[in-house]
């Protein structure tokens, strides 16, 4: 399959019989991945951060428990994140609140080093559950029946 030119969101799905402790040896460089991508959001006053998250990320994967993955950043920066799921089913992703090519990137370039890895996964962009559009304030949810009352 052909990637998207742009995404919000990229999920790698682990297949198989993989478990979050399969993800040990190459996590480090995926939490690099990130924090690079978070450079121009990062806050001079917190240096140490990406450093205590990777070593916090990395005891939890030496336990085979869900890691709490990258998403402490500014508004606009790459998050990390391993959703609460199936623990026999291990999956992670990074998300941009807008779709862009970063996204589609760093999803591609941890692909490529999973499968150096010969760890089995798929890939698939966009499959966060967005909600119903909001409308105005004021107005009634779009494809709604509701009355306007004018005051």
């Amino acid at each position: 399959m052909t990637p998207p030119v742009k995404a919000r969101s990229g999920h790698i799905l682990l297949e198989g019989r993989r478990t979050y402790k399969d993800l040990l040896r190459v996590y480090p460089d995926i939490h690099r991945k990130v924090v690079e991508a978070n450079r121009p959001f990062a806050k001079e006053t917190e240096p140490l951060l990406p450093e205590v998250l990777l070593e916090e990320n990395l005891r939890d994967l030496r336990g085979d428990r869900k890691p709490a993955g990258f998403n402490r950043q500014d508004v606009f920066g790459m998050r990390l994140i391993f959703p609460i799921g199936d623990p026999r089913h291990p999956e992670f992703y990074f998300s941009k609140p807008a779709r862009c090519q970063e996204v589609v990137q760093i999803t591609e370039q941890v692909s490529v080093m999973l499968k150096r890895r010969q760890i089995k996964h798929s890939v698939e962009y966009d499959r966060l559950p967005l909600g119903p559009v909001r409308g105005l304030p004021g107005m009634p949810p779009v494809g709604s029946a509701g009355v306007i009352s004018v005051g």
